[in-house]
């Protein structure tokens, strides 16, 4: 009896440590919740949430690139708890990993559940086990902090049903792929960052990965005036392969993107040497998600197995050996291998210590004293006129049938530039460095002033003795004004700029006038009127003149209708999505504009007005510039916060 009765202990006990642990318990609304949803995202800072990165209606881009829409709605909406995020971080640097995390919500076209919208994130205690927490204490105060997101959820959507994702198969050993880097002394740590970041991302592109958001945490903290001194620098990439993501959350496993995009945290120990890196691994994703493809599931080992060789490519070393995940592979292969990962080392060390060279002669070369004969031959160059192959201004009666963005003419010195614009009616607002050699002069006249809107300063770009760029009023006038616009009526703008830079050039930057009025990159996507407010409290006008905000603000300009147009600062890193996608020659995009207006703060859409300035832009480019318009929101913000 007693022997009977133990294997019925045994048995319940093992019954017990094998039960299904939860990956997520989801939510749903009738029908398409696009203005739901909006309005929850709006309500995250009442209980302590800020949303780092919003990737919308991914199904739309799906189907523009690759012609497939299996979706209704696909939203990824990437948060964060400031202050508690600051506390758990201090006390374990894998907290970076779901820092921000996704609050994921989609809507399937036919099949059960496919007349709601479903929304959620992964699991507290999952996300929690993955991370590898131990600690009691952190464990509470990461579940509680979760815990009001959810009661928000809950109290302004009204949930119509929910279900809980569950999954029976362990975890991975290593849930976490950690990796370590080391690097020279340096006194300069943010320009060791910015170079290392721009190496980052700009091989994992040439890799076909997407940084679908950026968020620099240690500058967050400290320009809050927050403790976060055990760092040097502590950032997150969100990284995203838009094939994978189609291939996985496109065909019928939509669920999967709770984990997406995966947040790449790195961080150097203050005074250390060492580049640490962490993610969480896509065999999370195979384990807990339900996803039974053997195809799939060996195309989605293969992407990740391509991001561990991207940071091996980048000098980074496994902290703990990865396991081979085919444990048939040969000795000799295996040796070759490493063979292989040895010789791209090498050559990776190599290359470094040409760049190290090249660096250090280009600084030496700067500080060398120019001969008077490279003075004369940069004299020369200077006057030298540059042809252009575009056709050049006209200022007619009647709209074209397409109008160019911008206007481009010959390069003048800044000095000398500035001097004829002030003796054309130009008020100077600005001048700011956006790119290195990249001068953007910000200016306004009564005519543009009277607009009322956001055309009512213009910039023109001294590209470095290669031309001059000015925007052209007529294009966003037409975009910004609408119905209110007149074809013409900033022709007395373009003749005092044409006495200023004489003969005016159109660029290869145009697009169907027609378009303008009602223009958006698609039409699901942001409209002119789509504007995004600022801010967390009231008196907008006050917070601007704050000397904390100056620092971030390029110039204000009041308007005749009581608004105030106010150009803002970026740091130059947030500045270089420009290089990523080769338009680099139009940073007279910048500076990045909000408007106060009637004790409100906002600014237009940044995937709006990107697009409306960059009107080449592919959606491959866009892809690119993922993570760009969260950063201008989120850099904006610090004025009004």
């Amino acid at each position: 009896m007693f022997r009977k009765m133990y294997i019925i202990f045994v048995l319940l006990v093992l019954a017990t440590s094998l039960q299904s642990a939860t990956l997520a318990k989801l939510y749903a609304t009738k029908g398409q919740a696009d203005k739901e949803l909006q309005a929850l995202v709006k309500k995250f800072p009442s209980v302590g949430f800020t949303v780092a990165a919003k990737n919308e209606h991914l199904e739309m881009h799906y189907y523009k690139q690759f012609h497939e829409k299996n979706l209704d709605l696909l939203d990824f909406f990437r948060t964060y708890n400031r202050r508690v995020a600051r506390e758990l971080l201090l006390k374990n640097p894998d907290y970076g990993a779901y820092t921000p995390f996704n609050f994921l919500a989609y809507k399937m076209p036919n099949g059960e559940g496919s007349d709601m919208t479903w929304y959620g994130h992964v699991d507290s205690d999952t996300m929690l086990n993955i991370i590898g927490e131990k600690d009691g204490g952190n464990r509470e105060l990461f579940k509680d902090m979760l815990s009001r997101l959810d009661s928000l959820m809950q109290k302004e959507m009204k949930p119509a049903a929910s279900k809980t994702l569950t999954f029976d198969k362990p975890l991975p050993k290593q849930p976490l792929l950690k990796m370590v880097k080391k690097i020279e002394d340096t006194e300069d740590i943010d320009s060791f960052v910015e170079s290392f970041i721009m190496e980052h991302d700009s091989l994992f592109t040439k890799h076909k990965f997407v940084i679908a958001g950026f968020l620099d945490v240690k500058f967050e903290y400290d320009d809050m005036g927050l403790d976060f001194d055990k760092y040097d620098a502590y950032w997150v990439s969100s990284l995203c392969h838009f094939e994978f993501s189609n291939t996985i959350f496109n065909h019928g496993d939509p669920q999967a993107g709770i984990f997406a995009p995966c947040s790449i945290y790195f961080y150097i120990p203050k005074g250390s040497n060492e580049l640490h890196v962490g993610y969480a691994k896509v065999e999370n994703w195979i384990v807990t998600t339900g996803i039974k493809d053997p195809k799939k599931i060996a195309y989605m080992k293969r992407i990740a197995n391509e991001v561990h060789e991207t940071f091996l490519e980048l000098g980074f070393e496994d902290e703990v050996p990865q396991v081979s995940e085919n444990k048939n592979r040969g000795g000799a292969n295996e040796a070759v291998l490493n063979e292989l990962k040895s010789l791209k080392s090498l050559i990776l060390n190599l290359n470094r210590e040409v760049q190290a060279i090249k660096t250090k002669l280009d600084k030496l070369e700067k500080s060398s004293p120019k001969s008077s004969i490279s003075q004369k031959e940069e004299k020369s160059n200077s006057e030298v006129k540059k042809v252009f192959k575009t056709p050049k201004m006209q200022l007619g009666d009647n709209p074209p049938e397409k109008l160019t963005a911008y206007y481009a003419a010959n390069p003048q010195k800044v000095d000398i530039l500035v001097k004829k614009l002030k003796e054309n009616g130009f008020e100077i607002l600005s001048k700011e460095e956006i790119l290195k050699g990249k001068i953007v002069i910000t200016v306004t006249n009564d005519l543009l002033k009277k607009s009322g809107t956001f055309i009512a300063a213009l910039n023109i770009l001294v590209d470095d003795g290669n031309e001059i760029r000015v925007q052209n009023p007529t294009y966003f006038g037409a975009a910004y004004l609408r119905d209110d616009f007149k074809y013409g009526q900033y022709k007395p703008v373009l003749e005092s700029l044409q006495k200023v830079l004489g003969d005016m050039y159109q660029t290869e930057d145009v697009i169907e006038y027609s378009r303008l009025k009602d223009f958006s990159f698609v039409p699901e996507m942001a409209h002119y009127s789509d504007i995004v407010e600022l801010g967390d409290g009231n008196e907008p006008a006050k917070k601007i003149e704050s000397e904390e905000a100056k620092r971030y603000i390029a110039y204000t300009l009041k308007l005749p209708n009581g608004a105030i147009l106010v150009g803002h600062k970026m740091r130059m890193r947030n500045n270089k999505f420009l290089q990523k996608i080769g338009e680099g020659k139009n940073a007279q995009l910048l500076p990045y504009q909000s408007m106060v207006k009637d004790d409100k703060a906002y600014i237009l859409d940044p995937t709006y007005y990107l697009a409306l300035s960059l009107p080449l832009l592919t959606m491959e480019d866009f892809m690119k510039i993922a993570s760009t318009p969260d950063q201008i929101a989120m850099s904006i913000r610090r004025v009004y916060r």
